[in-house]
């Protein structure tokens, strides 16, 4: 099993080596999910590379995340650059980039990120299908799961064990991203999830003013697996990961040497008992940084039990509680060690101040620590008062330890040599090193000299050869065969030592790599297959669409337009209400809320029946995360839709939908939905090369690189309804109302509806789906009405309607008005401002929350 650990800074790679790392990840200046971390420029990329294979660690360049196509020139030189550095692997989210590096470089070691949200062996056999040598799971997967999807797989399985948890599917959450603009998907996030919100009800109660939690509703606990390591070997995970490129050196170096520990001695037991951490190391990892912990869901749904409602950041551990307040200083009966340089939080009744200790006293005297168990006195000027309770935020011990693991001239991290020194008088001599895998002989510049004094003996030998410094290495043992009373000076000695440390280092890294020129050609190839696979969609396009007009005339565009705008619907009134108001593309399915009745396999076929009698095309919408429970009984179903006259086409939502697909019938029409994250050409090349009969965009897109896309056929671009930010297994309200563990559930979300309000009073509505996961949507809606002629004029071939939240009336309003709309717009008509406005305003007094344009002027950063 690998540890592998976290490095936003120079400082924390080396604190993450020093403490055990076997490998390490870390985000290059460029293209990667920790945008606000120091990160590496390719000089230091090129010391970081070299530090670590000298002592025997791995380094893992982050390349995760979506990547625009006017970045792709950037990439080219970048992803050469990193190969011909040497690093050991690439972490990638972006599935165009992937299929990139699987064309023109082959030869790098690609681990699929968990923004890629792979949780089932469906999804894991996609990223086989990409090259991937490596999956990092969904936070969201069990132990259960675990097992089952590594035992199918030849591909290393890694996990998160230690650090941040996102409350949302990563890859999937969009909150940061429609609120300020500020990316998850590109390493932007704003992280607005450890932000306060208050459960409400459609009479705008807060539900949980009473309940005294704390207001962090989406703020999760962080994660801790020491204990579960057994655990998660059995589980078939190779590598363990800890979160934490944004955190301080200090607490890399903590948590790292900790899990080696207890990793080292889960691997050195056959079947050992016990996890392998003691009691003080726990406490050093609740004393670095918590949230209070959780092992999220590896053992099943936690509820309340994955939240830090009380705070968002670092609780550090109980210190105490005050038994006295003099005005000047404070007098606390100590649970905890407590020392001169400690930081500390007070949590009174009127919130939480936070101090440096300067000095501690028991009674008259400084002392220089406080024992649990003391009553000892602090200076403090401010308002408290006894009973309240004091914790322990930062201990400069602990913080002190942790800096000298890492210092500048005081490496540990060395691997052992064994040398042999030979020679006899009048003959150079020879020094044959070795280490673990390498040997290296060198041999003296001059014949060895008879002694007149001091001959060469093993301790002066050992002692000038084992002169290692901040080489990594050290001196296990050396075997001595030279005459008796030879001589060979110091100088010689010590350069044939040099020679030798020089040769092991530079066998180290010697491998053979193809040239910057094989690579352009290569690339070259790429771009030329690229344009090619371009041009024949754009031909098969014209040819499909010739045959599908041929009879109609030039100005019957009611059909065409009726043809090309997709109404997503959630149940069977919907589609009977879409049918009505002239659609005649609809995505039903989807989601199957809690809230309303939803889609039964009967009525699946009803609506699919309904659409063929008035010729309009029908789409399967499948959910947007489904788990491996849910996968297998969503194939059982797919079974049956399969075996029917008239089936749909299949639209999915994730990488394991595919796959599930495609082993069920490889000539099954299906298209690919937003969700998936389409975000440049190449992405959308290798779902069409797949066969793949649409692509919906991107919604974090703008308008310029849409057009770009349009260039491609068969795009489809949302242009209104509801803009769903995160989707989670976590919902707030069964956890705080419902006593959601488990399966067990009171379901309240069925009761009434919830929002989760803001600090500026924003109401995000909630829906929860039948599998009990909660989506969370922005407050207003998409509405791109105005821009349709633009988005016509791009070339983009369908645009999408989002209904699957709205009434029979908002889907029969919408669908005409849009009709009406996009028919104007793919018959050159420029949509009139007076027209926008009196749309604009029919449509809010439909949907009152109000609306926006997203991403499509503003783009995201």
């Amino acid at each position: 099993m690998e540890l592998l650990a976290p490095a936003g800074s120079f400082e924390a790679f080396k604190a993450a080596v020093e403490n055990g790392a076997d490998a390490v990840y870390l985000g290059g200046q460029s293209f990667n999910a920790r945008a606000n971390a120091a990160n590496f420029s390719l000089d230091e990329l090129r010391k970081v590379v070299q530090y670590a294979h000298e002592r025997e660690a791995m380094v893992y360049v982050t390349v995760n995340i979506l990547i625009a196509d006017r970045e792709f020139p950037e990439l080219y030189d970048y992803l050469y650059d990193l190969y011909d550095i040497g690093v050991d692997a690439l972490i990638l989210q972006d599935i165009g980039v992937a299929e990139l590096i699987q064309s023109i470089l082959p030869e790098m070691e690609r681990h699929a990120s968990t923004q890629m949200t792979i949780n089932t062996t469906w999804g894991v056999r996609h990223a086989e299908r990409l090259g991937f040598q490596r999956v990092v799971f969904a936070r969201e997967v069990t132990a259960e799961e675990m097992k089952k999807i590594s035992a199918t797989t030849p591909l290393d399985i890694e996990v998160f064990v230690h650090g941040a948890l996102c409350i949302c599917y990563s890859g999937q959450c969009l909150m940061s991203s429609y609120i300020g603009g500020r990316s998850g998907n590109r390493g932007r996030c704003a992280q607005p999830c450890r932000l306060t919100y208050q459960l409400m009800n459609e009479d705008k109660t807060d539900l949980l003013a009473e309940a005294n939690l704390g207001n962090h509703l989406l703020s999760p606990r962080d994660l801790n697996f020491v204990e579960e390591i057994r655990n998660l070997q059995e589980c078939g995970v190779y590598s363990l990961k800890v979160e934490g490129r944004m955190k301080r050196p200090e607490y890399v170096a903590t948590v790292i040497r900790v899990y080696r520990r207890a990793l080292d001695q889960v691997l050195s037991e056959e079947k050992g008992v016990g996890s392998g951490v003691t009691e003080e190391e726990k406490t050093e990892l609740l004393q670095i940084f918590n949230r209070d912990f959780s092992q999220g869901y590896f053992h099943g749904h936690p509820g309340a039990e994955l939240m830090s409602y009380a705070r968002p950041n670092n609780r550090g551990i109980r210190l105490g509680r005050i038994t006295k307040n003099t005005g000047s200083q404070l007098e606390i009966r100590l649970e905890a060690y407590l020392r001169p340089g400690d930081g500390i939080e007070i949590w009174t009744s009127r919130g939480r101040e936070g101090i440096t200790v300067n000095k501690v006293c028991r009674g008259k005297n400084e002392i220089e620590v406080g024992n649990p168990g003391d009553i000892v006195q602090i200076d403090f000027v401010g308002k408290s008062h006894p009973g309240d309770r004091v914790f322990k935020t930062h201990d400069e011990l602990l913080m002190d330890k942790a800096r000298q693991s890492f210092q500048e001239g005081k490496e540990q991290r060395k691997r052992p040599l064994k040398m042999r020194l030979m020679g006899s008088i009048g003959e150079v001599m020879t020094l044959e090193v070795e280490d673990r895998h390498k040997q290296v002989k060198v041999s003296s510049s001059i014949p060895a000299q008879q002694a007149m004094k001091r001959p060469l003996t093993q301790e002066y030998a050992f002692q000038q050869l084992g002169r290692l410094g901040t080489t990594p290495f050290w001196l296990e043992e050396l075997e001595l065969e030279v005459e008796d009373g030879v001589m060979l000076p110091v100088s010689e000695l010590n350069e044939m030592r040099r020679l030798a440390v020089e040769g092991l280092l530079q066998s180290a890294h010697a491998y053979e790599r193809i040239t910057r020129g094989v690579y352009r050609q290569r690339l070259k190839d790429w771009k030329d297959r690229l344009q090619g696979e371009q041009e024949k969609q754009i031909q098969q396009h014209r040819a499909s669409s010739t045959r599908e007009t041929k009879g109609h005339t030039h100005r019957d565009l009611g059909l065409v337009a009726a043809k090309s705008l997709t109404v997503a619907i959630s149940d069977l009134e919907g589609v009977k209400a879409a049918i009505i108001a002239g659609a005649r593309r609809i995505a039903l399915g989807g989601e199957r809320w809690r809230s309303r009745k939803g889609m039964s396999l009967e009525d699946i076929r009803s609506a699919v029946k309904l659409c063929k009698e008035q010729g309009a095309d029908c789409l399967l919408r499948l959910p947007r995360i489904l788990n491996e429970e849910q996968s297998a009984w969503w194939q059982e179903n797919l079974k049956k839709i399969r075996d029917w006259e008239d089936r749909p086409s299949i639209m999915i939502s994730n990488l394991g939908e595919l796959e599930m697909l495609k082993v069920l019938d490889s000539d099954w029409t299906f298209e690919v939905d937003y969700p998936v994250n389409l975000f440049n050409e190449a992405a959308i090349a290798h779902f069409l090369r797949l066969g793949a009969r649409g692509v919906t965009l991107s919604t974090e897109l703008e308008h310029s690189q849409i057009e770009n896309l349009a260039r491609w056929p068969k795009t489809e671009l949302f242009v209104f309804g509801d803009l769903e930010m995160m989707v989670s297994e976590y919902c707030p309200v069964g956890a705080t109302l419902g006593g959601k563990k488990g399966s067990k559930c009171s379901v309240p979300c069925v009761k009434e509806p919830h929002y989760l309000r803001d600090r500026m009073k924003y109401d995000f509505p909630i829906e929860t789906d039948l599998d009990c996961r909660m989506h969370l949507y922005n407050v207003k809606r998409l509405n791109l009405y105005k821009e349709l002629g633009a988005i016509a004029k791009m070339g983009v071939q369908r645009v999408r309607l989002q209904l699957d939240r709205a009434t029979p009336v908002q889907i029969r309003d919408t669908i005409r008005v849009f009709l009406e709309g996009w028919e104007r717009a793919l018959d050159g008509e420029r949509i009139s401002e007076e027209q926008a406005e009196k749309v604009s305003a029919y449509l809010e007094e439909r949907f009152p929350e109000g609306f926006t344009k997203g991403h499509y002027f503003r783009g995201v950063l």
